[in-house]
């Protein structure tokens, strides 16, 4: 029987995190290219959506995204190997980006060309992969890290991503929005 050392008492957790989502990403893709017409029956995306507050709003509208959301996208990115997906965003108002931060609004990804949904993973010891805070103040970065299993999402993709009513489409993974300001004299 092998036995690693492991230094970290993180380590051993984000090692077995990883794993899940690579065997997890592997039956995905697996059962996806069995069932070929899965992605015929997802969801399309419409600018109809009667509810002013559920319409979808484009990425690049960052003044708007600003105004209703009170935050800046900084926007998605590949990470953990091609395995996960790192989206962030700014707040620029506490009070409107309330929505965003509170846990009972779940977080999914759309891959706008096929209409695949990816969501946060959600681990027995570790919990959900999305950063929370109950002081929330102007300026902090938030992050949430969705499943990307098989691999599915590309640098170049369109995706949509919803939390509650909070819905913004066509972010272009591996682009960068709204770069922080930098604090301090460099």
């Amino acid at each position: 029987m092998s036995h690693i050392a492991v230094k970290h008492p993180r380590a051993g957790r984000l090692i077995l995190c990883v794993g899940i989502l690579i065997v997890s990403g592997l039956s995905v893709s697996s059962y996806l290219a069995a069932n070929k017409d899965i992605q015929i029956t997802m969801p399309t995306f419409s600018n109809e959506d009667k509810n002013i507050d559920t319409k979808p709003l484009a990425a690049s509208d960052a003044a708007a995204i600003e105004e209703r959301w009170g935050v800046k996208l900084q926007g998605i990115h590949i990470t953990a190997a091609g395995h996960m997906l790192d989206f962030r965003f700014q707040v620029t108002d506490t009070g409107k980006a309330a929505p965003l931060i509170d846990t009972k609004n779940k977080p999914t990804v759309t891959i706008e060309a096929s209409g695949i949904k990816l969501e946060v993973p959600n681990t027995p010891r570790i919990g959900s992969l999305r950063q929370t805070s109950k002081q929330v103040k102007l300026g902090m970065i938030f992050t949430i890290l969705f499943a990307n299993p098989g691999k599915m999402v590309a640098t170049g993709q369109k995706l949509a991503v919803r939390i509650g009513d909070f819905f913004v489409e066509h972010i272009t993974v591996g682009e960068i929005l709204n770069m922080p300001a930098k604090t301090g004299n460099s």
